[in-house]
């Protein structure tokens, strides 16, 4: 069960249910990438995914007709299920089918059934189901999906957002997750066991079971589906200590700052006393009895809430990767809860490393540094300004290997690794305000792969951006970019925006009055830094992003020295090149 308020989070926030009885941490993982797939996990204090079916009329001998999804309410409030979606995936597929659920608030106890799409043959038909999946558009076939009979992804997800293209993705909105058969490429803790067209995965205790781990919150067995009208199933939590973690940010860098919470749902039947908070640091150099702390210091906000904390410093010399963080909760009467939360440490691959010549603003991932905060991705790496509510600059390294046949992607979205707490652009925060969302870090320069091009449509890679700008002289420069790239040239590109032309999205989104890129041009080869010469290329464009500007304008007619465009922003690029060498390709003003 996972909700990520988080990248490979966000804030990751994971929720493990651990009685006397259980004691089990589980993580969903993906397979074809331990390091990147693994997550936190949540329980729900509310829905899950309690039953799913793909043999609807796959064979004579089917149970039923129709594939189906099954839904419980395994609290002890209602819940409406307004806004919220249920989406598939194939085993392996990064392509997420989504079914929006109706308008329905669901009582504790109850179930939900939404029906699927049958192969027509064999098997009865379901109960009345409380909702049957509409069809989706998938390029030029309109179709009521299916499930896999044996193997494949479902997402339980508070929003009708499609999820972004990954097959096994993180987002803030995931409330639930299940992997079944034994080719899924994301789970909690351990994929099910194989379904078939006359079993079914169902969550043990009717519904009320949720330790995180598929494997052992299901059981494969005949069908048995569940409507809104069938007996309720009230599941008894009092009794038990609940726990679940997170860390803001969930993706990191060596060196940045973090904050670990836990947030404890003390048992009342009898009521917890002495709850105490300890986890391993081991994987991140820290103590391996590191107590968290309910009293308002080491980062704790609220003394007394139930909600401990730590605040934290990476060491510098972290690898990159997932960590997983072991955490045992317990209380005076000797109940206990075990979780762990996942935190991403993110470092970009020395091949691929875009500021090898330097970091212009000396970004730092500490969010007390909230207005030049780093955040380095595979694709790219930024400075991000919490006041403008968009990126200082963002840089990344173009070569052949990183243009492919990826088509664009399109699914604009909020970045979830910005710490927690700071405000997330949405895609409809540009709606109206006559101003592109103008890529940073263009779509076209990450077409090796549908999850690098993905990458590039978090709006932490975007500036508001005049129609006429990013339409005519910047996308003129990108496209020539790219064709250094495909004539056997390396570019280490920087770009950002300067300046203040007043505000879009109700202030909190600041316009620049110019856009600016910074390109070092290298013939292919290994040993950049020590390549640079005096005759290397540099490019430096500075392009009004006010009226009037002239869309058909080539990108030549904006261009500047580097020295300008540091001469108006305070950066210094290059940092790591020579002095001498430095200060002369930086002086010097394009011409080719």
């Amino acid at each position: 069960m996972k909700k990520i308020v988080l990248l490979l989070l966000l804030s990751v926030l994971s929720f493990l249910v651990i009685t006397d009885r259980y004691h089990v941490a589980g993580n969903r993982q993906n397979e074809a990438a331990v390091v990147d797939g693994q997550k936190a996990a949540l329980i729900s204090q509310s829905i899950v995914i309690s039953q799913f079916y793909g043999g609807g009329g796959v064979s004579s001998s089917s149970q039923y007709a129709n594939d189906f999804v099954e839904l419980f309410n395994r609290g002890n409030q209602p819940v409406s299920l307004n806004g919220w979606s249920v989406q598939y995936a194939s085993a392996t597929g990064s392509n997420w089918l989504v079914t929006p659920l109706s308008n329905v608030t669901l009582q504790p106890g109850q179930y939900y059934l939404i029906q699927y799409a049958g192969n027509g043959a064999g098997g009865v038909s379901l109960p009345s189901p409380d909702m049957t999946a509409p069809p989706v558009t998938v390029g030029t076939s309109t179709f009521i999906p299916n499930l896999s009979s044996t193997t494949g992804k479902l997402a339980l997800v508070s929003s009708t957002v499609q999820l972004p293209a990954s097959t096994c993705p993180n987002d803030p909105s995931i409330v639930d997750f299940v992997g079944y058969g034994s080719s899924a490429s994301c789970f909690e803790g351990q994929r099910t066991n194989n379904l078939s067209g006359t079993t079914a995965g169902l969550r043990n205790g009717g519904g009320c079971v949720d330790t995180d781990v598929n494997a052992s919150d299901f059981t494969i067995a005949a069908p048995n589906p569940r409507n809104t009208s069938s007996p309720f199933n009230f599941c008894n939590l009092g009794g038990v200590l609940q726990a679940g973690g997170s860390v803001s940010p969930s993706t990191s860098v060596p060196g940045g700052v973090v904050t670990f919470y836990v947030n404890v749902v003390p048992a009342n039947s009898p009521p917890s006393t002495g709850i105490n908070v300890v986890a391993d640091l081991t994987s991140v150099g820290g103590s391996p009895s590191q107590q968290f702390f309910d009293d308002g210091t080491n980062g704790d906000t609220t003394a007394g809430d139930n909600v401990f904390s730590l605040r934290y410093t990476l060491p510098s010399s972290s690898s990159g990767g997932q960590r997983f963080i072991p955490v045992s909760v317990s209380d005076a009467q000797g109940r206990s809860a075990s979780l762990t939360i996942n935190l991403n440490i993110s470092v970009a691959s020395p091949s691929d490393n875009p500021l090898l010549l330097g970091n212009p603003s000396n970004a730092s991932a500490d969010i007390s540094n909230e207005n030049n905060y780093l955040m380095v991705k595979p694709q790219y790496t930024l400075s991000y300004n919490r006041s403008r509510a968009t990126p200082n600059w963002v840089a990344w390294r173009l070569d052949q290997s990183w243009l492919g046949s990826a088509p664009r992607q399109d699914d604009f979205r909020p970045d979830p690794d910005l710490p927690a707490g700071w405000y997330q652009v949405v895609p409809e925060d540009y709606s109206g305000s006559g101003y592109d969302r103008g890529h940073m870090c263009p779509s076209g320069d990450r077409t090796r792969s549908i999850v690098d091009n993905s990458a590039t449509f978090l709006m932490t890679n975007f500036l508001p951006q005049l129609p006429a700008n990013n339409q005519g002289p910047w996308e003129d420069f990108e496209s020539y970019c790219r064709s250094l790239a495909t004539q056997g040239y390396e570019l280490y590109i920087f770009a950002g925006g300067y300046g203040n032309a007043g505000t879009i999205a109700q202030g909190r989104i600041v316009v620049p009055q110019y856009t600016w890129k910074v390109v070092l041009v290298l013939p292919n080869g290994d040993n950049d830094l020590q390549r640079i010469n005096k005759g290397t290329r540099t490019i430096a464009i500075l392009v009004p992003n006010q009226p009037p500007v002239n869309q058909n304008a080539p990108w030549r007619q904006f261009r500047v020295t580097v020295k300008h465009i540091e001469a108006l922003t305070g950066y210094d690029f290059f940092s790591n090149v020579p002095k001498n060498t430095r200060e002369i390709i930086k002086r010097r003003k394009d011409t080719q």
